[in-house]
């Protein structure tokens, strides 16, 4: 699972700023709530502002001016509602980094060093993906990105041509079934067939040179053409694919956002699942891992966090002390997920409902 690599840049960069973060949900369709989530952000940033009296004039005008900067982004009053959520940070500094992302759950806006990052952790899923869609007659690959399909690649088999006379003539007389040879219809189906699986292994072929490393792929078509993609596919690349019964070639549009937008939301429970099951087991196995927020903050101090796993519920106990433990770890460079409450939480069972990866064994408390 990997974040825009200009949002961790940005989060990198801007982890000692002050920043206003603000999330807004995606407008449902009925008119009577369409413009609820603009009551949410006044509010928001109207709560901050009442925080803030007190502070020093220079936070004062910092907070206006981010404050100032993200509502110019917004959509206007009048626009129509959007399936998509939307995320904006703004820095002390004047930069901004602004994007749709599905599912965000509430509206909120928060102010303090650096961006607020695990809302976004709690939605998100891999960001791109390669998308394969194929029958036997055609197929297609593209890249996800974000929220929109980029065109790679289309295939077809080759069209088969009228059968010549010889074989869609009459068959002479004194053939029979038994001994009779192929009809202009058997010999029409062969080269089909062999069209379509020179159109398939062209495809095949091309899956590994246009997946980018650990990019998740997802296949979709007629059975018989998936079938023979995946059998067909380098055991590394077969490990990180995805058959997805409900993406065929006529999927697109909303139909198709939506088919990714599950389906990468199910591979990251199981990613995450299968993270924790194997952290576990390096906690015991050999000090590899460590459970509990002290020991994952005793790891981040010593420089060793190589990944970071956090419950939704751990995040609204203490916060801003995830949140700092979060931005230490994407410092650091280390995989950093959050485990959605509701969602086949794997944490609960863990001290804290955190879980970290460590470059080194990290001393025992006393």
């Amino acid at each position: 699972m990997r974040l825009p690599a200009d949002l961790v840049r940005f989060v990198r960069d801007h982890r000692d700023l002050p920043t206003l973060s603000v999330y807004v949900e995606a407008s449902p369709a009925d008119p009577a709530t369409r413009h609820a989530w603009q009551v949410k952000l006044r509010k928001g940033i109207n709560d901050i502002r009442h925080t803030l009296a007190q502070a020093a004039r220079p936070e004062r005008d910092a907070f206006e001016r981010c404050a100032t900067a993200v509502l110019a982004r917004l959509p206007q009053e009048d626009a129509p509602p959007s399936t998509m959520g939307w995320v904006c940070f703004a820095t002390a500094e004047g930069e901004t980094v602004a994007r749709e992302i599905p599912d965000i759950r509430e509206t909120s806006a928060h102010w303090g060093l650096g961006p607020q990052i695990v809302p976004y952790l709690l939605v998100a899923t891999d960001t791109h993906a390669l998308i394969v869609q194929a029958d036997r007659g055609h197929a297609r690959i593209g890249r996800w990105e974000g929220e929109h399909l980029v065109a790679l690649e289309q295939f077809e088999s080759e069209p088969v041509h009228g059968i010549g006379p010889t074989m869609g003539r009459p068959a002479k007389a004194g053939f029979h079934s038994g001994t009779r040879g192929a009809t202009g219809a058997d010999e029409e189906r062969r080269i089909k067939q062999d069209a379509t699986e020179r159109m398939l292994a062209q495809v095949r072929h091309r899956i590994p040179v246009l997946a980018q490393a650990h990019e998740p792929i997802l296949i979709g078509g007629t059975t018989d053409a998936v079938t023979a993609l995946m059998d067909g596919l380098p055991a590394p690349v077969k490990e990180r694919t995805l058959v997805v019964p409900t993406l065929s070639l006529a999927t697109h549009g909303g139909d198709l956002a939506s088919v990714i937008h599950t389906t990468l939301h199910a591979d990251a429970a199981r990613w995450r699942q299968q993270r924790v099951a194997s952290l576990r087991g390096a906690a015991r196995a050999n000090g590899k891992a460590v459970e509990g927020l002290q020991r994952a903050q005793t790891a981040a101090e010593m420089g060793a966090l190589a990944e970071l796993i956090f419950s939704e519920s751990a995040w609204r106990q203490a916060p801003e002390v995830i949140e700092q433990l979060v931005h230490r770890a994407m410092l650091e460079g280390a995989m950093v997920a959050a485990d959605p409450s509701g969602d086949g939480a794997v944490l609960d069972g863990i001290p804290d409902g955190v879980l970290a990866g460590v470059r080194f064994p990290i001393p025992s408390e006393r």
